[in-house]
């Protein structure tokens, strides 16, 4: 099924959620952040995806959990990332159907066969 609405960089989603709505520049959030405003400013641009290290730096200066930054970091990945795929043109792999289970073989090798609730 294909999304028919973008999703949002995360980055730009903590902009205007945390930065924006406390009043905060993004030189006072970087500083706040222990990182550099260059790469503040990177991610709150969407031009930096939002990493690992910087969803726990967040989660512990302005809350929420860094699995939660990092669910919408992957979800925009894949969003971004579904329409360079389906140009491919990739086919889901079918397998072969298998032989039957050799019965007779196993027990006569002495193997048991287990009742399956």
């Amino acid at each position: 099924m294909e999304r028919k609405m973008k999703l949002e960089h995360p980055g730009i989603l903590i902009k205007g959620l945390i930065f924006d709505e406390h009043g905060l520049s993004i030189s006072n959030a970087a500083e706040m952040l222990g990182v550099t405003r260059t790469a503040l400013s990177h991610l709150a641009n969407g031009k930096a995806d939002l990493s690992v290290d910087m969803s726990l730096r967040i989660e512990m200066v302005f809350g929420g959990t860094a699995e939660y930054w990092q669910r919408l970091q992957a979800a925009y990945n894949i969003n971004e990332a579904r329409p360079r795929i389906a140009k491919l043109k990739l086919k889901r792999y079918k397998p072969a159907l298998k032989k039957p289970l050799p019965v007779k073989e196993t027990k006569s090798r002495g193997h048991k066969a287990k009742k399956v609730a």
